[in-house]
């Protein structure tokens, strides 16, 4: 009976692993999404502006976006 409830125990314990990996895969997913929908808005703002206005405005939605990348790399 012990063997019984040690390995329904480990069983649900790493279920509840499996599923805590999945949120957080999903939270990562749509952390992602949104990360890439502003950094899309953010150019097309950039589009907008000519000459060094918009070179550096593009220059700016790039280190902005690689900078969030990071942290989604980190969240992973």
């Amino acid at each position: 009976m012990k063997k019984v409830l040690a390995t329904l125990a480990i069983g649900l314990f790493t279920l509840t692993l499996g599923c805590g990996a999945y949120a957080a895969s999903d939270e990562y997913k749509a952390a992602k999404k949104h990360e890439e929908a502003n950094y899309k808005m953010a150019k097309a703002e950039c589009k907008k502006l000519s000459g060094s206005e918009a070179k550096s405005c593009k220059k700016k939605a790039h280190a902005d976006h690689e900078a969030a990348e990071d942290k989604l790399k980190a969240m992973k």
